[in-house]
């Protein structure tokens, strides 16, 4: 993942436009409360952050009423226009965290952007940057509770994670001065391989809430010996019982695979066990449920298993609860927990879908690592599982997990960011495969080229109550130079650049950070490549092959909502030489915010360590706010704008 070094926040804003304003956008007017009023987002605005406050941004929220909430943190808030209303948050003083010598921030901005209009922030050297934030409310209704999420940072290091918070105001009707509760999440440093380090779970942090406050969070260390669970909060923080989740606590000790109301002693709270081959974890409980032959949501009727985890055991998990290999020869490694890759929930139905890893051993021996998509309804009640392959009757040996899940309304569609490390026929599957849509082609239909060692992501988009795929495509940026090109792609917008579904090209490492999806359907991603395909309207265009060296690039992109073509992409990273490099990316992008008709990326610009700098050439900035500045000192921030109209 990303170091979490002292560094400046990256904020952008991407529009479809090709035209682009040089002049500052005029301030808006500013209500009674101090909130500016509601102003359109228009133009392009590309801005760094002023001074050197080493301010990390990782999340965005927009609010009702136009306003954005950014989260992030700074080693100190000097860096901050003068006037700019500063609150202390309380109610934090529960978190179990030692210094950090971060100060964890809200950063509430004006709707066109122009205006810090307020920083709410906890008290200096509490906990490390606030990482995520979520609403109650869907997107396209008034602002409800808002949640916060921060990591921690224990002395001794044997539980560091994060914790969870909710806000006692949503900056729309009350400014907030703290929280209601906080809630303390474990993730252990991971042991596997006889060293510690830092937890998965406390980076990710893996957590989301409905539309009535129940918060849905995953703990524990990922691929390790110890543990790993996932668990609901209800509206007051605590701990709460999901009747049908295959484990629940008594006083009389666990009780699995069975509603909550029939465990026969009160249950004080409910979970799953995110360790393949444990009791109350997401494997069958009977012979039959094992034996069950259903959708693999891609066509085939008789993929084996009512329960993800059947695939690597050969049988159910009952009083003696068998052992493995499984039916095709698979098998759970030594680190039986799982990585939980993303968690989210469906504001409208409460319904929980959850993307996962599983490290396992193929029949041969070799190491592999297995991706789950799990959905229950908001009892706990599971509604399907999906592998993102064709489970029967081969293995697939490509290391494969889940980066990221998104809600789509528009086509009740769960979006689904994956990864794999390798290539094989049997792999993520294909976008001209699809049963539902015989005629579908994605973007990018497969993995091509020479080169198995890297890492690629994917996008697929499955109906939310049944899990069948209705579209794919992958995300795999060219290398710098490749043979093996088909003809060049015939939409004007793709600015002449070959059709990846052409030939044979090298494709190298491309992964992705975030995933969200626009209030039309469409797909918006921020991730980083290399020879990165840019659109006609970009802010930013990657040289084409015979224009001279690509660079390593953080890159922000929307596909259609079929995820058959690419209506805008650009590349969000300090400028180089065309002949010589640098080869270095310098910026972070860690997460994508659809609005109106733009999307949002916050991130930073990265330090060089060795001058104490900031590392390369700066972003191209333009129409940059009175708050912004035009380079970065140090590590700094972005802010861009362009209309998704044509």
């Amino acid at each position: 993942m990303i170091s979490w070094t002292s560094a400046l926040f990256l904020l952008s804003v991407f529009t479809l436009a090709g035209c682009s304003s040089d002049e500052p956008p005029q301030n808006n007017s500013t209500r009674a409360d101090g909130a500016a009023e509601s102003m359109p987002l228009t133009g392009d605005l590309v801005t760094y952050t002023a001074g050197d406050g080493s301010v990390r941004l990782h999340d965005a929220i927009r609010l009702s009423d136009g306003t954005f909430v950014v989260v992030g943190g700074a080693n100190h808030l000097d860096w901050l226009p003068g006037g700019v209303e500063r609150i202390t948050l309380t109610g934090f003083s529960g978190v179990q965290s030692s210094g950090s010598g971060r100060v964890a921030i809200l950063l509430h901005l004006s709707s066109d952007l122009s205006q810090i209009v307020r920083v709410a922030h906890l008290p200096s050297d509490q906990t490390e940057d606030f990482r995520r934030i979520r609403a109650t409310n869907s997107a396209e209704l008034a602002t409800d509770v808002l949640y916060v999420s921060a990591g921690r940072t224990t002395a001794s290091t044997a539980d560091d994670g994060y914790f969870i918070a909710r806000l006692n105001g949503n900056f729309v009707d009350e400014i907030p001065s703290g929280a209601d509760w906080t809630y303390d999440v474990g993730a252990k440093p991971r042991r596997a391989g006889g060293s510690r380090g830092r937890s998965a779970y406390k980076t990710i942090q893996p957590w989301d809430v409905d539309a009535v406050g129940r918060v849905v969070f995953g703990r524990g260390a990922e691929y390790d010996f110890d543990w790993a669970s996932l668990h609901r909060l209800d509206a007051s923080g605590a701990l709460s019982v999901v009747e049908h989740w295959p484990a629940h606590w008594t006083d009389a000790g666990e009780c699995h695979h069975t509603p909550a109301s029939a465990c026969g002693a009160p249950v004080s709270h409910s979970g799953v066990v995110l360790k393949a081959g444990r009791k109350g974890s997401l494997r069958s409980h009977s012979a039959e449920d094992y034996a069950w032959l259903g959708s693999d949501g891609n066509g085939r009727a008789d993929r084996q298993g009512r329960w993800p985890d059947d695939y690597f055991f050969a049988g159910p998990c009952a009083a003696d609860c068998a052992g493995g290999p499984g039916y095709t020869g698979y098998r759970t490694s030594d680190k039986p927990t799982q990585r939980l890759g993303a968690v989210v929930i469906d504001r409208n139905s409460g319904a929980i879908y959850l993307g996962l890893s599983t490290q396992s051993v193929l029949p041969d021996g070799l190491p592999d690592f297995e991706p789950s998509v799990v959905a229950f309804d908001d009892s706990g009640r599971l509604l399907w599982w999906n592998r993102l392959y064709e489970q029967t009757p081969a293995n697939s040996t490509p290391d494969q997990y889940v980066d990221g899940l998104a809600i789509d309304a528009v086509s009740s569609s769960l979006i689904v960011l994956a990864r794999c490390h390798g290539n094989n026929t049997v792999n993520l599957w294909r976008g001209d495969q699809i049963a539902a849509h015989p005629s579908a082609s994605g973007f990018q239909n497969q993995f091509t080229g020479t080169n198995g060692n890297i890492h690629i992501s994917w996008l697929g988009k499955f109906s939310l109550a049944e899990g069948v795929l209705r579209a794919s495509t992958y995300v795999a940026e060219y290398t710098n130079t490749t043979g093996g090109l088909g003809d060049a792609l015939g939409d004007p917008n793709l600015d002449g650049w070959q059709s990846p579904n052409g030939g044979w090209p090298d494709v190298n490492t491309t992964r992705c950070a975030d995933v969200d999806v626009l209030s039309d359907g469409r797909v918006a991603i921020t991730c980083t490549g290399r020879r990165t395909i840019t659109t006609t309207n970009a802010h930013q265009k990657m040289l084409h092959f015979d224009e001279g060296v690509s660079k390593w690039n953080q890159f922000v992109r929307v596909y259609a909502a079929d995820l058959s073509g690419i209506d805008y992409s650009t590349l969000v990273t300090g400028t180089w030489d065309a002949v010589e490099g640098p080869q270095s990316s310098n910026t972070v992008l860690q997460s994508v915010l659809p609005v109106d008709d733009g999307i949002i990326a916050a991130g930073w610009h990265q330090l060089d360590t060795e001058t104490g700098r900031a590392k390369g050439n700066p972003v191209p900035t333009t129409a940059v706010p009175t708050w912004g500045a035009s380079e970065p000192s140090g590590e700094a921030g972005l802010i861009t704008h362009f209309s998704l109209k044509r």
